[in-house]
């Protein structure tokens, strides 16, 4: 009897054709790896790899990355393209476009391919993801405009803390919730999340058809009456300033809407209480303005943010105020007054080592070029005027009469011009020294007149401080110098330094959106005109880079 057509034969066959198929399957995927490999390899020595017609961004770190997995595949979970997708469409809440992660092209790739199966485009679907992922994780906690490129004295390091690279790309793709990692990147503080609920509200206000342009008119104040009146309720209601049932088309200038028009002034940081032509200009403002600056103003926190110190000074220079943060609570706020517009405060960070007390003063290179030296050179008598006195390299002091101003350029003058301490003193009392080479330090200033200008930028560069003292106070705790102490040194007229025993953070930074100690967000102007060149980069595709300057994260 033959036994061909038995069980036997049946699952020979059987192995036969799986064993078949097998090895097929094998050299099918062997095939698609070495497909991947050499696109890799191509990229190396290229340094460029298109896929769908678009450059990817990761060029360093891609290669890394398939290597790692033997150039097999990466995306191979269909929930984890899901998280990615989910992630990306999420970074518009943040003020960044999801077209940057390449978001319709993944949704179309993938949608073709779902229609109909194809290896190599799943190949290339694959290599896209994963430039979008890296995209997405640097952006997040780098941000997408590199400070660096804007302000040549930006000196923040936002550590990246974790694993890194091809190694933190794998752990992203393969953890339970890809979309809460990338989530986690993103600053944490509550501002940072105040600012994007902002966000959200002022694009709802947008797309709800924002509000109608106030008419110009005369200064009004309570207890006036006009016509006006009923449109500037409707515009302060829009934006729940205003109960809405009190936008009932009154045209008295009545105790709510005073109130009302208050709240509104004050998250514009405005003069309260009447509405005038700034303010009026402030309210016919449409919700494009402040999207733009939330956005901003999101951006620079995701350049800081992650920056973890619990006590720290920090001045904010657009809003021409200074804060003294003790473990984590702000203990100590006061307005200052910072650089003129040819004399920008510049943005960075350093440590208050020490105080000086009746400090003196050396004229610092940008006035000495800009002002003392060209009026020296018409009038040598100018100098003692300004109450300076000037040494020579040896520290011998020289009558100014006695210099030969007009042989010198303020870069090569061999002379030093001072200001002895006392109350003519363009410093003050007191200064607060983070020594850097921008001249640059928090000081006590004569000039107390300034610090009630609505426009507070009045200086050279440096910071003008009002109650300095009491930050003196603050931060010398640790320290034998009480404010008795203090205040008996200055009274003395004689110059003493006061070490901290703890250096203290200092951050020179500049933000034109924030949210209060109060919750309360509250805008800022431009003073320096810095919003534009980040808006501006925020807005235009990523560049691709040929190396991070901020780390191997992308």
């Amino acid at each position: 009897m033959s036994c061909r057509g038995g069980p036997l034969w049946r699952a020979l066959g059987l192995c036969a054709w799986w064993l078949l198929s097998s090895l097929d399957a094998r050299a099918e995927e062997a095939a698609l790896q070495q497909y991947l490999r050499g696109r890799i390899e191509s990229f190396e020595v290229a340094k460029s790899l298109r896929v769908d017609g678009v450059e990817l961004a990761a060029k360093a770190l891609i290669p890394k990355v398939y290597a790692a997995t033997h150039f097999a595949p990466l995306w191979t979970n269909p929930h984890q393209v899901d998280e990615l997708l989910r992630a990306i469409q999420d970074m518009s809440l943040d003020g960044l476009d999801p077209q940057d992660y390449h978001l319709d092209r993944l949704h179309r790739l993938r949608s073709e391919l779902q229609a109909t199966p194809d290896e190599v485009g799943a190949l290339d679907l694959d290599l896209l993801l994963t430039d979008a992922l890296a995209r997405v994780a640097y952006h997040a906690h780098y941000g997408k405009v590199d400070p660096e490129r804007l302000d040549d004295t930006w000196n923040l390091q936002n550590e990246w803390k974790g694993k890194r690279g091809a190694e933190a790309v794998l752990d992203f793709v393969h953890s339970p919730s890809l979309y809460a990692e990338l989530e986690s990147l993103k600053p944490q503080r509550p501002m940072y999340k105040k600012l994007r609920d902002a966000l959200a509200q002022y694009r709802a206000y947008e797309a709800a058809g924002g509000w109608a342009k106030l008419p110009t008119g005369p200064t009004l104040a309570l207890g006036a009456s006009d016509p006006r009146l009923s449109a500037v309720r409707h515009r302060l209601a829009i934006t729940a300033d205003l109960p809405p049932e009190l936008d009932n088309g009154e045209e008295s200038f009545d105790l709510p809407l005073l109130e009302a028009l208050q709240r509104f002034q004050q998250r514009h940081a405005l003069p309260g209480g009447r509405l005038d032509a700034e303010t009026l200009q402030a309210l016919n403002l449409p919700p494009k303005v402040w999207i733009d600056r939330l956005r901003v103003n999101l951006e620079r926190a995701r350049w800081i943010m992650p920056v973890d110190d619990p006590t720290y000074v920090l001045v904010n220079i657009a809003a021409f105020e200074i804060y003294l943060v003790k473990d984590g609570q702000r203990v100590w706020q006061e307005v200052v007054q910072v650089g003129r517009e040819l004399a920008q405060t510049p943005l960075f960070r350093d440590q208050i080592e020490y105080l000086v007390l009746n400090p003196t003063w050396t004229v610092p290179p940008s006035m000495l070029a800009e002002t003392i030296l060209p009026q020296a050179k018409k009038n040598p008598a100018y100098v003692r005027k300004r109450g300076l006195r000037v040494y020579d390299r040896k520290g011998r002091e020289v009558a100014p009469e006695s210099v030969p101003w007009r042989k010198y350029q303020a870069s090569n003058l061999p002379y030093r011009l001072t200001q002895p301490a006392g109350a003519e003193n363009a410093l003050g009392a007191i200064k607060f020294m983070f020594p850097n080479r921008y001249y640059i330090y928090l000081h006590d200033t004569p000039n107390q007149l300034g610090f009630d200008e609505p426009m507070r930028t009045a200086s050279a560069g440096c910071i003008r401080v009002r109650n300095p003292l009491q930050l003196a106070e603050l931060l010398a705790v640790d320290s034998p110098w009480t404010r008795e102490a203090i205040d008996t040194q200055i009274k003395t007229g004689k110059t003493e330094s006061v070490y901290l025993t703890k250096p203290v953070p200092v951050f020179l930074l500049y933000w034109t959106a924030e949210v209060a100690e109060d919750g309360i967000l509250r805008f800022h102007s431009d003073v320096y005109d810095r919003d534009r060149p980040i808006l501006d980069a925020l807005n235009k595709a990523p560049r691709v880079r040929k190396q991070s300057r901020r780390g191997d994260a992308d």
